[in-house]
């Protein structure tokens, strides 16, 4: 439809719900209804109403909003910001994830606050602050716990909020996930199908929620194989490069060291590529390595890796559509998605030749 000009806000002031009533010809309170997203309105009437908002230049004063309703229209993120000395990757998923969380916001009136935390327990006395003083209508978080304070004290103040993870309650939460259980046990089948038995898993500290379900997903391809589990081969700590190539390295000294490396994510891999490299080893002819990659740099990486794929900027687009959902009112069991990511094979997993000649120059 076409906004009638003759009804729109004199020059220089802004248009209002008043001025778009009578630029569409329905009553302010179908006007409100629809910019609402009221479900006594049809999709027809919301599509013009929301047509005409466009040509006149109409949107929402979020300071009027909020006095009328109550509510803030603000959306807070808690972002984790690493205390890991010198970590080059520091803040790049992140950013996608606030990417996805902005796209699903986009024609909403909600805008979003992040908030800079440490770890868990700066970002429970952060979530408190929010509460407490009515900062924000909902919560979006990552880096979740296997027992996590934060969800804990969101639920019981019956706050909306959505967290990327799951953790033992996730029964009681809306979350997004990753289903790093799959990822691990894929990836250990796969070398152990070529060949591998002694398969390195470098992983998060095991306080986070999804590094105990790599570790079982890991442990159960080894369980199915019958054979014995590489325990000994399981790095954890900061998921830095410097982490990865550090790991490389000490592991080489094993007296069974590995042939095939499984890694949490790019920085990680990045700096075990290159810690083979300082052994002289590589990861075309001498020791497979699968990676999980949410940014898509793995194919260029040298060489380019076999990979589990997952988007982050899908996950922080549902995260941000799970939020405002939990925010009108749906209950949390209706806002859980898991997601499984997609395999990328670049490079074979088998335990080539050259491998074993590596084996038998390490023994010498």
């Amino acid at each position: 439809m076409t906004a009638r000009r003759s009804h729109s806000a004199p020059k220089g002031m802004r248009p209002t719900v008043k001025t778009l009533a009578e630029v569409t010809g329905y009553s302010i309170a179908t006007v409100s209804k629809a910019l609402n997203d009221s479900p006594v309105v049809t999709e027809d009437t919301k599509e013009r109403i929301r047509e005409a908002a466009r040509q006149i230049g109409y949107s929402v004063n979020p300071r009027a909003a909020s006095l009328r309703t109550g509510k803030t229209f603000q959306v807070a993120v808690l972002m984790p910001i690493s205390v890991a000395e010198g970590h080059e990757w520091n803040g790049v998923e992140y950013a996608e994830i606030l990417s996805g969380i902005s796209q699903a916001l986009e024609g909403s009136p909600y805008q979003l606050s992040i908030y800079p935390i440490r770890d868990a327990d700066e970002g429970l006395k952060v979530a408190g602050t929010i509460v407490r003083r009515g900062l924000a209508d909902g919560i979006a978080f990552s880096g979740i716990r296997q027992s996590d304070p934060r969800i804990d004290f969101l639920s019981s103040a019956d706050f909306p909020f959505v967290a990327m993870g799951r953790c033992d309650t996730a029964a009681r939460y809306a979350f997004v996930d990753i289903d790093s259980h799959w990822i691990a046990l894929d990836a250990t089948r796969r070398l152990i199908a070529g060949g591998h038995s002694r398969i390195a898993l470098i992983n998060p500290r095991p306080d986070l929620a999804y590094a105990q379900s790599r570790a079982e997903g890991f442990r159960t391809a080894f369980a199915e194989a019958g054979l014995p589990d590489c325990d000994d081969l399981i790095a954890e700590g900061d998921l830095t490069a410097r982490f990865g190539r550090d790991t490389a390295h000490r592991l080489h000294g094993n007296a069974r060291p590995p042939t095939g490396f499984i890694c949490v994510n790019e920085a990680t891999t990045l700096g075990v590529l290159a810690g083979l490299r300082d052994l002289g080893l590589s990861a075309e002819s001498d020791v497979s390595v699968i990676a999980y990659d949410d940014l898509n740099v793995s194919e260029y990486f040298a060489p380019p890796l076999t990979t589990h794929f997952q988007p982050v900027e899908d996950l922080g687009r549902t995260l941000g559509e799970f939020l405002l959902r939990r925010m009108a009112g749906e209950p949390p069991s209706d806002l859980q998605k898991v997601f499984r990511p997609i395999l990328i094979p670049r490079q074979p997993d088998r335990l080539i030749e050259t491998g074993h000649l590596a084996q038998q120059r390490r023994r010498r």
